[in-house]
């Protein structure tokens, strides 16, 4: 409940006390099932990396891997799986890509195992591999597994549930990247109608999708259309978080620069114009 409710030293506390406990009976093999000391190691090792403090977090997790799987009797199970996902996301903080890259591959294959290739934490994850193939600026790749893990979640939960959302931004990022404009519209446009199903009208997660619909169209030339939709951003951040907040002064920046850029594109097209006109004059 602590934790939860985001009161992590004092459910570190209570952890700590279970833990002691479960060590005072003189072995740590005990207790099984959910309250068993795998499951107690692994949820101070969460509290930990919430913290920031991703070193002693991969102890924990790597010490509730090994007496998990002491206490499981084996290794094919969704609770190892979600360990090996922990602990190649320390990896993928870390920078340390290789490392992650095996430790989500093998929670993939246990997930689909134990679970199905179509259940949820198998995309969960599918989407970790992308994000790693996406920081090595392997695009495509990055892709397959965006893709992937939507269908995976589609699946699930339906076209409008929150976790599609989040996979749906990364593959219009790659759009983006890639030039493909159109493309990231549409996927953008997605992420604006599920945004605004589940969050109403006026919540800064809809402004956020209508500015990653107006960056598209500033990056195609479109600039009322981008400056349109940093409007829309900008009304519901004003609402929302209030006229200090920086997302409010950010997108602020963006329209300003943006009536700069049309103010100097018209004088270019007026001074192209004038131009004309005076050769014309001149032939004649």
């Amino acid at each position: 409940v602590h934790a939860k409710q985001g009161e992590l030293d004092q459910a570190m506390e209570c952890f700590q006390e279970a833990m002691d406990l479960l060590r005072s009976r003189g072995s740590m093999m005990d207790v099984k099932g959910p309250i068993g000391s795998g499951s107690i190691l692994a949820r101070i090792a969460g509290i930990l990396y919430k913290k920031g403090q991703y070193d002693e977090a991969m102890c924990h997790y790597e010490e509730a891997y090994d007496v998990t799987r002491q206490e499981l009797g084996t290794a094919d199970h969704p609770d190892i799986a979600g360990l090996l996902h922990y602990i190649g996301g320390i990896h993928h903080k870390r920078g340390n890509f290789t490392e992650a890259m095996s430790c989500y591959k093998d929670a993939v294959r246990i997930y689909k195992d134990t679970l199905g290739s179509e259940n949820p934490a198998v995309a969960t994850t599918l989407v970790c591999i992308g994000n790693i193939h996406f920081r090595k600026k392997s695009l495509e790749k990055a892709m397959c597994f965006y893709e992937e893990a939507l269908r995976i979640h589609r699946i699930a939960y339906g076209p409008y549930h929150p976790d599609v959302a989040p996979t749906l931004k990364s593959i219009g990022m790659i759009h983006t990247k890639l030039g493909e404009y159109d493309e990231a519209l549409d996927v953008f446009r997605d992420v604006l109608q599920i945004k605004c199903a589940v969050h109403g009208t006026n919540h800064p997660e809809v402004a956020n999708a209508y500015k990653s619909l107006g960056n598209v169209q500033f990056k195609k030339g479109e600039l009322g259309d981008a400056e349109r939709q940093y409007r829309y951003a900008l009304s519901i951040y004003k609402n929302s978080l209030g006229e200090g907040h920086a997302n409010t002064v950010n997108i602020k920046k963006s329209i300003h620069f943006i009536r700069e850029s049309m103010r100097q594109k018209g004088e270019v097209l007026r001074s192209k114009g004038r131009h004309k006109i005076s050769l014309s004059r001149s032939r004649s």
